[in-house]
């Protein structure tokens, strides 16, 4: 009863504005009628383009009728506009900066010259400012660094409030304000992603999600589609926001890790010319130059461009070590008609690190190849160098996207979309065998590996009604190869050197030579991944959405027996409670590549068959004026992989993640903001064959962190003053819970000052990571060994406007 109640409740207000319409009201009535329906909350998708034309698919897509003079909207252009809201803020921000306003008309939307501002020509004449559309969500500082919605994979860009999955954005004034040259940098502030090692001195391929660490093939995507990189170390400064979705999300995104995802989504055109300049330099002598420029030419601003050319060398904060790198980037697109866009993108990076090594390994004794286990030395000043100076790592990048987009009608729109990528690395670093007590040796290798990506998707979207429930609907098919290689024998490329104490790390001779890029010729590694997926959101009435997703895959790897096939459904809800708030509960089911046993193990190489992981979660998204705040509480079920005590990589059992993570961002007054995240995780081994792991907790993960982060801008100055704080708890090395690594909190400093030079705008940054110097040790997840936390690192830097 209660149901059918509602049904004809709901029915009754759809008919009152066609009754309203027939009745042809007048005055305040019919000013009511149209106001009504502008207030409801749509769907909207509307790419840049002239105004007449944004306006006209507002109309379209709402329901509403929207109206203007042609006079009045010629020549004048509307920025993109993607999400849920309501008509009224979805015109805001097609005519902000236009002139012109929304008014109502009987049963329509009128667009008429904004009224003039109170006291008309006795006003004083202000200085020229910009106006962001969106602006209180936009990711910029006075937003409070949030952001109103993501790219989601499958589903395409949503409503972080109204998508049933925990994700993080990162946007790039966040990224500006906190002088961040690496993704390490970056995800200070999410206590569900750990601290991870710093591509400055070394590879960045330890970040872990919830405990978990990415999918080495297809955990990195750039903009939604496939970028394998070995390293992590794709240049920042040429993205415009990293997203990170948290748990697994096989629907989303097809075969990978149940981690997470991270997605960049690189700078591309804007409506609004770019001109930028920005220069960093550090304490440990460290220099860098970045350049950004990018607008639209042409008829109607049909052609836009943006441009990003990066360069960085100097020595890094280890003593004696040094790293170059450099790096550009060109995306480009066209408008052929206001409903057909084609965009195309190229990058290129190079990165060179001398001085570190790969990781640290506690056994009894700390001679070279004894991968027995023992307790760990005390955590080591991340500026001392441990490694000889002639280790290195060197990276290269090379990635090229094209992709055409389609508003067929209204509520309909497809993309084609492809994407290529290659890296390569030149690896000469060693493994240090360590005692707690410091005695030390080392194992390096020297060889060379590439890594080939490429994935074309074909999607179908759109938004029907059947009754009075309505559809969200997505169609996609999907096929992606990775490829990898070495150089041949890479295992015989190996020699030793030591004994050694770590309080006096010596300088030994080095027993082995750099291998080129060219000489990884031997492929190891051909996955083939073939996937169909369909989605359909279900909007029942305005409070209720049912998503219900399946992704049918096949993954065929060239050298192991198996070729496997299976369907990874998403079942989620969410209700909005109020306005400002959504409820959520999903389950996602991810399937990834077996694993492969290591290079330390005695079955060395050894392929595995694929893992099922399934994942439940609950949570509570809040979005008020200037506060977001968010909740989940989760479990993931995931096959187990671990070396036993005979040096055997098996992968035996359940690994079960359980956890409940917080987050929030508030903009207390025009001086404060703050934002604070935490997770509290137990990451324990359950029905595995050796009684020794039962109910023990991963190695590597920490069970508790904590982040919080705030600014104040001073009154009356252009100086805005920051501080940040991380804690991470203490982590188990070895799979049995015998030795551990204790907790660290980190402080970090900082400072801005905005002001004017000859009429261009420059900001100059202060940042102290680290402030207090503390020395610690980071953790591999699910592996045994350990790398210095950075130092204390001061970075100067200023960025002009013009």
């Amino acid at each position: 009863r209660p149901q059918r109640l509602a049904l004809a409740v709901h029915a009754a207000m759809l008919a009152l504005p066609m009754m309203a319409i027939c009745a042809a009201p007048s005055g305040a009535h019919a000013q009511a009628t149209a106001q009504a329906p502008a207030q409801a909350m749509h769907d909207f998708d509307i790419p840049a383009g002239p105004l007449s034309t944004a306006l006209t698919r507002a109309a379209a897509q709402s329901g509403v009728p929207v109206t203007a003079d042609a006079a009045l909207t010629a020549g004048k252009t509307a920025p993109a506009l993607k999400g849920r809201m309501t008509l009224r803020e979805a015109l805001a921000q097609l005519l902000a900066g236009s002139g012109l306003a929304a008014g109502t008309e009987g049963a329509s939307i009128v667009i008429k010259t904004a009224p003039p501002a109170p006291g008309g020509a006795r006003e004083a004449v202000l200085p020229v400012v910009t106006v962001r559309a969106g602006a209180d969500t936009d990711g910029s500082t006075a937003s409070g660094y949030r952001v109103k919605s993501a790219s989601v994979g499958a589903l395409g860009e949503k409503s972080l409030k109204d998508t049933p999955y925990s994700i993080e954005v990162y946007s790039r004034e966040l990224m500006d304000n906190k002088q961040a040259r690496t993704l390490s940098e970056v995800v200070k502030g999410d206590a569900a992603v750990g601290l991870t090692t710093n591509t400055t001195v070394n590879e960045d391929n330890v970040l872990a999600i919830r405990g978990i660490g990415i999918d080495g093939d297809t955990g990195q995507k750039l903009d939604g589609l496939n970028f394998l990189s070995r390293a992590s170390d794709l240049p920042l400064e040429h993205v415009e926001s990293v997203e990170i979705l948290k748990g697994a999300g096989a629907f989303l995104y097809g075969f990978a890790q149940p981690g997470g995802i991270i997605n960049y989504r690189l700078k591309r055109p804007t409506d609004e010319p770019v001109r930028s300049l920005s220069t960093q330099i550090t304490d440990s002598g460290s220099w860098l130059l970045h350049g950004d420029i990018g607008g639209r030419l042409g008829t109607d601003s049909a052609f836009g461009y943006r441009i990003n050319l990066v360069g960085e060398a100097g020595d890094t904060y280890i003593n004696d070590g040094s790293a170059h790198r450099g790096s550009g980037s060109v995306a480009l697109d066209w408008r052929i008609t206001p409903d057909v866009v084609w965009r195309v993108d190229a990058l290129k990076a190079r990165n060179t690190r001398k001085g570190a090594y790969w990781a640290l390994y506690p056994t009894t004794d700390g001679a070279v190849d004894n991968w027995t286990l023992g307790p760990a030395p005390a955590p080591i000043d991340g500026g001392k160098r441990l490694a000889p100076s002639w280790s290195r790592n060197h990276s290269e990048h090379e990635t090229y996207g094209t992709d055409i987009s389609w508003h067929v009608a209204p509520q309909w729109g497809m993309t084609l979309a492809h994407r290529n990528s290659e890296s390569g690395r030149e690896f000469m670093q060693p493994v240090l065998f360590a005692s707690a007590s410091g005695d030390y040796s080392g194992r390096v290798w020297s060889y060379s590996t590439r890594f080939k990506s490429e994935q074309t998707q074909g999607q179908i979207s759109g938004k029907f009604e059947t009754g009075l429930i309505g559809h969200d609907v997505t169609l996609g098919v999907s096929h992606t190869k990775t490829r990898s290689l070495v150089t041949p024998d890479a295992d015989t490329l190996s020699d030793s050197f030591g004994p050694g104490n770590l309080s006096n790390p010596g300088e030994f001779t080095n027993p082995v030579t750099v291998v080129g890029l060219n000489t990884a010729t031997e492929e190891y590694s051909r996955v083939t991944r073939r996937e169909l997926f369909a989605s359909d959101t279900l909007h029942l009435g305005k409070d209720w959405d049912v998503i219900i997703g399946l992704r049918r895959g096949s993954l065929d790897n060239a050298y192991s027996d198996y070729k496997r096939s299976a369907t990874t459904p998403t079942l989620a809800a969410i209700y909005r409670a109020a306005p400002w708030a959504s409820v959520y509960a999903s389950y996602v089911e991810s399937l990834e590549e077996g694993a492969i046993a290591p290079e330390t193990a005695a079955n060395a190489g050894r392929i595995f068959e694929p893992l099922v992981s399934k994942q439940r979660e609950v949570g509570i998204k809040l979005d008020g004026n200037g506060w977001t705040a968010n909740a989940a509480l989760f479990q993931l079920q995931r096959g187990l992989t671990y070396t036993d005590a005979a040096n055997v990589f098996t992968q035996d059992g359940e690994a079960r993640y359980e956890g409940l993570e917080l987050s929030g961002k508030v903009r207390l007054s025009k001086q404060w903001l703050v934002t604070a995240s935490a997770m509290w995780l137990d990451a324990t081994n359950r029905k595995t064959t050796d009684a020794a792991l039962e109910g023990k907790t991963i190695a590597g993960v920490a069970q508790k962190q904590a982040s919080v982060y705030a600014e104040y801008s001073m009154p009356g100055l252009p100086l805005t003053l920051t501080s940040g704080v991380q804690y991470l708890g203490k982590r188990s090395v070895d799979e049995g819970n015998q030795w551990n690594v204790g907790s660290v909190t980190l402080l970090d400093l900082g400072a801005r000052y905005v002001t004017r030079v000859n009429g261009r705008q420059v900001t100059v940054r202060l940042n102290v990571d680290n402030a207090t110097n503390r020395a610690y040790w980071l953790t591999h997840t699910g592996w045994n060994a350990l790398v210095q936390g950075a130092p204390r690192t001061v970075k100067l830097g200023a960025q002009i406007e013009f």
